[in-house]
């Protein structure tokens, strides 16, 4: 039963819109379903790389949480850099080098504060009751997790390319990746306002 739940865990981690889930959306409509599975997949080893982190040396050292807050003001820097690329894309065809390259995706991974909350906050507890359950269970928590949020990530790109027929209309597109912009704007202005209310 725990080991569902893990699993369901890593479902509703990658059923939660965010960034990353974002950046898919938009590689979609770019270049297709399987060029998106590339954003995914740089998400899925830069998330894998944190959580492997964070599991690591958490407990190793005594860091506060305002480090995570603080990492979140230069997350929101590099949200508003890449919405500023998506807002630019006025038709399929322009733009076509890699906005959402792996070096962007691990820099956004790295500085996503909210991230670092979720895994010491939900994810950490959750992995070592699982080792205390099951020999090398924190090593199984991160497999399950990961899986059930690469096979949620994964359906719902693959549901929203069904529409890329629609969504990839002249008239359609420019509005679709300003939309995309303002979402990763949002993201960013979330992740300024509560950075501000912890430390306020």
């Amino acid at each position: 039963m725990q080991i569902f739940s893990v699993l369901l865990l890593g479902i509703i981690g990658g059923s939660v819109p965010g960034p990353i889930m974002v950046a898919a959306f938009t590689e979609s409509i770019r270049k297709g379903f399987f060029k998106s599975l590339l954003v995914i997949l740089r998400a899925f080893i830069a998330e894998s790389i944190v959580a492997i982190f964070i599991l690591t040396l958490f407990f190793s050292f005594n860091i506060p949480q305002s480090v995570f807050y603080a990492i979140s003001f230069a997350g929101a820097i590099m949200l508003l850099y890449l919405a500023l690329q998506v807002w630019k894309i006025k038709k399929i065809g322009e733009g076509e080098g890699e906005i959402f390259s792996f070096w962007k995706i691990i820099i956004l991974t790295i500085l996503n504060g909210s991230f670092y909350i979720f895994w010491i906050t939900i994810c950490v507890p959750q992995a070592f009751l699982l080792k205390e359950k099951l020999p090398h269970g924190h090593i199984i928590f991160l497999l399950l997790f990961e899986l059930g949020w690469i096979i949620a990530t994964v359906s719902w790109v693959f549901i929203f390319s069904r529409f890329r027929s629609f969504l990839t209309k002249g008239k359609v597109v420019p509005i679709i990746f300003k939309i995309f912009s303002l979402i990763l704007v949002y993201f960013a202005i979330s992740l300024l306002i509560e950075s501000f209310k912890f430390f306020i």
